[in-house]
């Protein structure tokens, strides 16, 4: 089973030839047809003996990996029922074999450390260019990391460094992060409490310690903070 921490981040391109693997089976979840259908042609036009299958919410992505045996998962961060982030631990427990490639609009420089702490094996914004994911995607499917060379250089700086990061948003915990996303979208407590499954009482406390940290006093101020950084 994979464990949890950041990865082994080589720079190297393999050669398809020079490497014996299964043909990857491959389940993209992602709410956009658009992009299913785009990556699925970008994965046949590139790659030999691929095979793809789609789920565009969080409950058909769980049946299909309950029930199929797939090599690979392309996985968005927001599915229009849930947050792909409070999943990924449980599909990697049940799935331990699983690579996991997260293609999102979501920041990286909010995500992609913790994205990769959870055992994925890449994370890439949907804002690169066909060159660099068709490069992700090479590295994906031998079974190495892909991160860019931006979050590359971040995580290496912090080893044997404890620098605090000016990114207030990086305070937050994975939980006070999800509810975040949520309050971000303009979804009340209760919303919120009914798609995490917790307590109203619960979030209202996430919610306290969201504003405490990132020291802002009102939904219009983390708005504006969150601006700032392109979180939302």
């Amino acid at each position: 089973m994979k464990k949890k921490g950041y990865l082994h981040l080589s720079s190297t391109v393999p050669n398809p030839s020079s490497q014996q693997m299964p043909s990857p089976c491959i389940l993209i979840a992602d709410d956009h047809a658009v992009i299913r259908t785009g990556m699925k042609y970008l994965l046949a036009r590139h790659f030999t003996d691929v095979e793809t299958d789609e789920a565009d919410a969080c409950s058909t992505l769980l049946t299909k990996l309950s029930s199929n045996q797939y090599t690979h998962l392309i996985l968005d961060m927001q599915l229009g029922d849930c947050n792909s982030m409070d999943q990924i631990p449980r599909i990697l427990e049940q799935n331990p074999d699983l690579l996991i490639l997260v293609y999102t609009m979501s920041p990286e420089s909010i995500y992609g450390k913790r994205i990769l702490q959870m055992g994925a094996l890449g994370f890439i914004s949907k804002q690169e260019e066909e060159e660099t994911l068709i490069r992700a995607l090479n590295l994906f499917l031998h079974g190495q990391p892909y991160v860019s060379e931006e979050l590359r250089q971040s995580l290496e700086q912090e080893q044997g460094r404890n620098v605090p990061s000016a990114n207030p948003f990086e305070a937050l915990s994975e939980r006070e992060l999800m509810v975040l996303r949520y309050l971000l979208q303009g979804l009340r407590v209760k919303e919120i409490s009914n798609r995490l499954d917790l307590k109203m009482s619960t979030v209202a406390t996430y919610k306290v310690r969201i504003f405490e940290k990132l020291k802002v006093n009102n939904l219009a101020d983390m708005q504006r903070l969150a601006d700032v950084y392109h979180l939302a």
